[in-house]
């Protein structure tokens, strides 16, 4: 019995020895500098839509901006959208476009790293530190296409939203969040970004790749549905790295935050909604300027995507009345 008992130690010990000296994910490093923009509008849509012409984008996936006019011009306020992991501008649609359209704003759709490819490209260059620069350059233009920059985000767009006003405070005007990314309310989720994450993330994608499907047809086309399982891992990095009380305490500026909950078990399951409160309690914005609002009729993660959410309506009417309310704004 001893014997028996000292090999099953030592096979504990080796186990242990094996996994904590294993391979981590290594920790993005966020560069805090906004690269240069092109200041004359008409070139920098140009260079806009040249970037995305060479990239094997799926039909209505690629970045631009839409402009309020017929013609490029700087408008009082602009929106940049940051879209949702292996999602694209429709994961926030109409609600993006129509409250850009009654801001008078332009608007620009941004388009993270690896996101909105065919299936092959498909999130195949994602990372921490490529999504950040995507969201740093998404406000570098909306300082060049309006005068006050408001974000618009979903899910994980929420993460990078957050890491942008709490690192450029003095360029980011608001924030409407819908169901950000804060932490991940999936099962096992943190386990990712421990040793031997990438691994982990090929054994429960039972393969290199990852597959998602969808109940609505159109959604494979506006959300990446096939991506390598090594993406999981990078995104948990992103939000474990990102999302910690340091960054919440550097945001300024009036926040909304919007998501979906009717009960306790009818609520989102893709995000953890129950830390919001918590979270807003940490940021550096007076009280009277933060506001968070449960919604019960989207009935789903995608609050402002006519894809997915039963109620849009409701989504577009709360983000009306902050800013009018909050903002100031004659909408």
């Amino acid at each position: 019995m001893k014997k028996r008992y000292w090999i099953v130690l030592i096979l504990v010990f080796v186990l242990a020895v094996t996994y904590f000296t294993g391979p981590v994910p290594e920790e993005p490093k966020y560069d805090l500098q906004l690269p240069m923009i092109a200041s004359n509008l008409t070139e920098l849509d140009n260079y806009i839509n040249d970037k995305e012409s060479k990239k094997p984008t799926r039909k209505d996936n690629q970045a631009r901006i839409e402009w309020y006019g017929e013609t490029p011009g700087k408008t009082e306020y602009s929106i940049i959208y940051l879209h949702g992991f292996a999602g694209s501008y429709r994961d926030g649609y109409p609600v993006n476009k129509n409250i850009a359209k009654k801001l008078n704003a332009n608007i620009y759709y941004a388009r993270w790293a690896g996101h909105g490819l065919e299936p092959q490209a498909s999130l195949d260059n994602f990372n921490g530190e490529n999504a950040w620069e995507s969201a740093k350059e998404a406000l570098a233009i909306g300082k060049q296409i309006g005068k006050k920059v408001i974000i618009m985000s979903t899910s994980t767009g929420g993460t990078l939203a957050f890491k942008l006003a709490a690192e450029f405070p003095e360029d980011v005007h608001a924030l409407i969040n819908m169901g950000p990314n804060l932490e991940d309310d999936q099962p096992g989720t943190f386990v990712l970004n421990t040793p031997w994450g990438y691994e982990i993330a090929s054994l429960i994608s039972f393969g290199d790749n990852r597959k998602i499907e969808h109940e609505q047809q159109i959604a494979t086309q506006y959300w990446d549905t096939i991506y390598p399982s090594r993406a999981l891992v990078d995104l948990q990095v992103l939000v474990e790295t990102t999302m910690i009380p340091e960054t919440f305490k550097k945001v300024k500026c009036p926040v909304l935050t919007l998501y979906y909950h009717k009960n306790f078990i009818q609520e989102d399951e893709h995000v953890e909604v129950d830390i919001y409160e918590n979270i807003h309690k940490l940021l550096s914005t007076p009280d009277s300027m933060v506001v968070l609002k449960p919604l019960a009729t989207p009935e789903t993660h995608f609050v402002g995507s006519d894809i997915k959410s039963k109620d849009t309506e409701i989504v577009e009417k709360a983000i009306e009345e902050f800013l009018r309310n909050k903002l100031d704004i004659n909408i």
